[in-house]
């Protein structure tokens, strides 16, 4: 059979993008990036279709939506791969990534500015342990409090006046963390060097709060109680930094 020029333009132009706006191409991709199972593999197979879909899965949306925590078996097969995806999802501002380099900022190379920029556009851009990193961070640093606030609340939801605080979401979000930070350093954890930054608040110097029933444990319930804010925000940090920071003594 011989193909003419208007069969091989139509054949050019029968592709996804011929029928509907780019725009609505890259928010499909988007979705694809963010819901498969096997986000970086699909991308991939987008991108040997067409010229187009080459170019769309590179969009900043699309990498901005990419379930980076679906690669993570990336991270320990093929780590110098892992790396650059890492640093181009970060500069799309993807919050997975934004976490996780922030992490790698403050607890392998001891760069608290860098790292908490990073953490701060993956709180902004809804991730919440990061939410909960930040606000235990800021607070150690006994730095804008009013953001603090801001970021436990981002975690817990906002307090009520005369009501204690509980740390149910804090609790989740701090095994999170944890996880999360011991995978940024694996590479420290051999004894090549010091695990991170170690957080000293000197006023605060580790004491309890005298208010009854603050920091009791509701043990049917499995989470505890606070008077608040800055007393749930102090023994988060302890419990975090405690199980992160071998030689952590608050």
């Amino acid at each position: 059979m011989v193909k003419t020029r208007s069969m091989a333009a139509k054949k050019r132009n029968s592709g996804l993008d011929a029928v509907l706006p780019t725009e609505l191409v890259v928010e499909i991709v988007g979705i694809v990036a963010a819901s498969s199972t096997q986000p970086m593999a699909d991308l991939c197979s987008l991108r040997s279709t067409c010229k187009t879909m080459y170019g769309v899965s590179k969009e900043r949306h699309v990498g901005r939506r990419l379930a980076l925590e679906k690669e993570e078996g990336m991270m320990w097969h093929d780590n110098e791969r892992y790396l650059a995806l890492l640093k181009h999802l970060d500069n799309a501002d993807n919050p997975e990534a934004n976490f996780i380099v922030g992490l790698k900022h403050i607890f392998a190379h001891h760069n608290i500015e860098q790292g908490r920029e990073c953490l701060g556009r993956a709180a902004d851009g809804g991730h919440k342990t990061a939410a909960y990193v930040l606000s235990v961070v800021l607070h150690t640093l006994n730095d804008k409090p009013d953001l603090v606030k801001r970021y436990i609340s981002q975690v817990e939801g906002d307090a009520v006046e005369d009501t204690k605080r509980a740390n149910k979401e804090c609790q989740q979000h701090r095994r999170l963390a944890a996880k999360a930070i011991q995978d940024a350093t694996w590479k420290r954890m051999g004894g090549t060097g010091p695990l991170g930054w170690v957080p000293v608040l000197p006023q605060d110097g580790g004491g309890q709060c005298t208010s009854a029933g603050c920091g009791m444990s509701v043990g049917w319930a499995g989470y505890d109680i606070f008077c608040s804010d800055e007393c749930m925000i102090r023994h988060e940090r302890v419990q975090l930094f405690g199980q992160v920071l071998p030689n952590y003594h608050p």
